[in-house]
Parts: structure tokens; sequence; C-alpha cells
């Protein structure tokens, strides 16, 4: 099983986020850095894979309004594929969801 720790409280900004997303999960080139293409990356994944997602309870900028949509798709991802597992780490609380 691949472990991968993906550390998103310095983002402010999705692009920037997305682009963090491509490269740290080996996206293909053409991955649409949107919230329906990483839902699609993440949900069709077919090696078993362990994210820990680590994300600051009281994000800065635009990542205010977007994080809890990021957070779901994460969620939902894990929910339709049994490939993978989600594990969400906030600097107030931790919790496992898959």
């Amino acid at each position: 099983m691949k472990e991968i720790t993906l550390d998103i409280t310095p983002f402010e900004d999705k692009i920037p986020l997305h682009r963090y997303f491509k490269e740290m999960l080996d996206f293909p080139f053409y991955y649409g850095g949107n919230l329906d293409a990483l839902y699609d990356e993440l949900s069709s994944n077919t090696e078993p894979l362990d994210i820990t997602l680590r994300y600051s309870a009281k994000p800065k900028g635009r990542m205010e309004q977007y994080l809890p949509r990021l957070l779901k798709v994460f969620e939902d991802a894990a929910r339709e594929n049994y490939h993978l597992k989600v594990r969400f780490v906030s600097d107030t609380e931790t919790s496992d969801r898959e």
C-alpha cells in the first residue's frame, strides 16, 4: 500500500493546491485542476492508497470557502473507491474517514 501525506495547511488558493495534488499524487498531464477532476482521479485509482490530509482548521484566503468542499471530495472518493483510505488531520482534531 502506498502511503502519502498531503500537507495543505500553507495553501491559500486552489490553483497552487491542485498543482501540488498533481505532483504528489502523480496525476496525468491532463489533470483538470478542479474538484471534479480530483474526484475522478481519486475514485478511479486502482492501487491501494492511504492518504493523510493535513489541513488548518482556520484556513486562510480563498481556502476558507474551498476547504469544506475539498474535504468532501476526498471523503466521497474514499467511500466510492475501496482502494482509497483517507485520514483527515487538522490542527484541532484528528479523525479517520474511509
